[in-house]
């Protein structure tokens, strides 16, 4: 065993498969998801001023979605979820048909997430981001402490930790600053999952996903079965039960944190190469507002 707790066989196939088969990332491809990610953020950005006391998780939703689709998409990894006041930290809800936007009315004060996964020309990205309809106290604490959970769960990353650990990691984080985790309430509990080139007839949509990402997703959980990959017995989602080094790719990192009855998160992608890990893009809304305060 190693310092990761993983099998010497298991890095020595690691280390064969970087020598014969290493995955570089094409600066190109890269930029475009890139672009697909700024897209989405800037949509979010430009449906904030469009909330109103009163209107609901299904209108909120809609609107970001037209905004984008305004902007030439119509190919979505999942379409926008809105989330009001205590469904921000998800209380009460367990199945995936409570994830979808309801008719729950925004109000003075509450917190808001938003969350879509745009992808033109099949170059998916997936953000969600946190905010309050008025002043809320924790809210803006939430927002704060998450940058704590950007720079471990990329230290964790670069040293090659088993993304189980790097679960645990941001439980224990969680824990010690005061908060429940929320993400564990996602379906399969994701921290994250991977993003990447898809498909573009996204015509079928169920649970707001497309059948191109249930495609996708399966696809590379049948990657991680091939025992001629080095990846091999790896899955694209970051869980408990994720006892594996993160094979290189694009993940949409998911951390989510509740106080009382507000749930806070950011969701962007992760690059990580045979050699190295980054966030795709630092000049986002949540890491400029971190400089900022």
């Amino acid at each position: 065993m190693n310092e990761t707790g993983n099998l010497l066989v298991n890095d020595e196939r690691r280390i064969i498969f970087k020598i014969m088969k290493p995955a570089l990332m094409d600066p190109q491809e890269l930029e475009k998801f890139r672009i697909s990610q700024k897209t989405a953020y800037r949509a979010v950005m430009e449906t904030i001023p469009y909330l109103s006391e009163g209107m609901t998780e299904i209108e909120a939703a809609r609107i970001l979605d037209e905004n984008l689709k305004q902007k030439g998409i119509n190919n979505f990894f999942h379409t926008a979820f809105a989330w009001f006041g205590e469904r921000t930290a998800f209380r009460g809800m367990s199945h995936p048909f409570q994830f979808l936007p309801t008719d729950k009315k925004l109000e003075k004060g509450m917190a808001v997430i938003l969350d879509v996964a745009p992808a033109p020309e099949g170059y998916a990205s997936d953000i969600g981001f946190s905010f309050s309809f008025g002043e809320n106290s924790l809210v803006e604490r939430g927002k704060k402490d998450l940058q704590m959970f950007r720079e471990l769960i990329l230290d964790g990353v670069r040293g090659e930790k088993p993304i189980s650990w790097i679960y645990r990691d941001v439980d224990i984080l969680i824990q010690e600053l005061g908060y429940y985790n929320c993400h564990q309430k996602y379906p399969l509990s994701v921290l994250g999952h991977k993003v990447g080139k898809m498909g573009t007839d996204f015509s079928f949509n169920f649970f707001g996903f497309s059948l191109q990402t249930y495609l996708y997703l399966l696809g590379e959980s049948l990657d991680g079965m091939n025992p001629f990959e080095y990846h091999y017995k790896s899955h694209p989602y970051w869980n408990r039960n994720s006892k594996f080094i993160s094979p290189p790719g694009l993940y949409a990192v998911e951390p989510h944190i509740g106080i009382e009855n507000v749930g806070v998160k950011f969701e962007e992608i992760l690059v990580i190469t045979d050699y190295d890990a980054f966030w795709l893009d630092d000049d986002l809304p949540h890491v400029t507002y971190w400089e900022t305060v």
